[in-house]
């Protein structure tokens, strides 16, 4: 019989495919991967390294009592901390979750080894300055305590929030927990909030920290545009990082006169084709999902001088396909947006 159970994780930014360094990972000085900088199922779901059908893992509340599980099977659903701000994410089920014996699991170390896949781990550990010499020292039979297949992956699109409170999830050890229901997820949509909104705890809604968070360029283009924007239609009427309520912030939000809201998404790339290219497929996000029309026009802005072809791209976007995309440059030497978007 398959049994239903619940396991808490490390925290990880990067969907549990490589370590993702000490960010909101535990700051208890007692705790494994305070020491460490890493935790045991970093690469819980790199399910690109397969063996036999298989991806093998770490997970640390099978390690602990493998000894009793080794025979069951289990489907199990996953959640994590963030230590830094005590919020709590589900993760979604692996369903068919094998415990490997010590036998197997030294088997797979050895195949790891001779696929080079554990030079590949001890470089991404190196990469976010976690101890390496501690993985290297990791026993070859525990280094995988469970196996399932990757076509047994029952992920959310995007781990949510959910109450540190809910009933479904009663403790925060890293243990086997039965399960008898899931956790109430946090849900929401778009709700315009004016204000420069850079930092707030009220803006701490995604479960990965985009890198804009550490562009300095970025953050100075952003305060620079708030305030002209501020300027040209109201404090009331201009916010920053505004929460989409599904894991995502919009740079720049302007609410004009009609009650339509303008997304501005801020790119800071050389290229502009690239500026386009990834500030397009957020916009559309931001605005449109689910099912939602959250804003009537999107503008992507860099400091770059649109050329002939993006003018036209950007048009053929517009009339084709009905999209209200433009672009518009700042100026680095101003610090202002340019007059005319295109």
């Amino acid at each position: 019989m398959v049994e239903d159970k619940i396991a808490r994780i490390c925290w990880n930014t990067n969907y549990w495919q490589k370590p993702s360094g000490r960010e909101g990972k535990s700051k208890n000085i007692k705790a494994y991967e305070k020491l460490t900088g890493y935790g045991h199922e970093e690469w819980l779901l790199d399910t690109e390294k397969t063996v036999n059908g298989y991806h093998y893992a770490y997970l640390q509340a099978i390690g602990a009592h493998r000894k009793k599980y080794i025979g069951k099977i289990f489907n199990i659903s996953l959640y994590s901390i963030n230590d830094a701000t005590k919020e709590r994410w589900w993760i979604g089920e692996i369903k068919n979750v094998m415990i490997t014996t010590p036998q197997e699991s030294e088997s797979i170390y050895k195949t790891y080894k001779q696929n080079n896949w554990l030079k590949e781990m001890e470089s991404q550990l190196q990469e976010v300055g976690a101890d390496v010499k501690d993985f290297k020292g990791i026993p070859k039979n525990f280094f995988a305590t469970i196996k399932f297949k990757p076509s047994d992956l029952y992920l959310l699109d995007e781990p949510k929030r959910f109450p540190r409170n809910d009933p479904a999830v009663t403790s925060d050890y890293y243990n086997l927990k039965s399960k008898y229901s899931d956790p109430k997820l946090i849900q929401g949509g778009f709700v315009f909030a004016s204000g420069h909104n850079k930092g707030k705890e009220s803006t701490r809604r995604t479960y990965r920290s985009l890198e804009k968070d550490s562009d300095l360029f970025h953050n100075r283009m952003q305060t620079a545009i708030y305030k002209q924007l501020c300027k040209e239609s109201g404090e009331n009427n201009v916010g920053t990082e505004q929460d989409t309520g599904f894991g995502s912030r919009v740079d720049i939000a302007v609410k004009e006169q009609a009650g339509s809201v303008v997304f501005y998404e801020l790119k800071t790339s050389n290229s502009i084709r690239q500026c386009i290219r990834e500030g397009l497929s957020q916009l559309m996000e931001y605005s449109f999902f689910p099912n939602k029309t959250n804003a009537s026009k999107l503008i992507i802005v860099s400091q770059n001088k649109i050329d002939k072809d993006n003018k036209c791209y950007i048009k053929t976007l517009r009339e084709k396909f009905s999209i209200p995309i433009y672009y518009q440059q700042f100026n680095t030497e101003t610090n202002q947006l340019g007059p005319n978007i295109y």
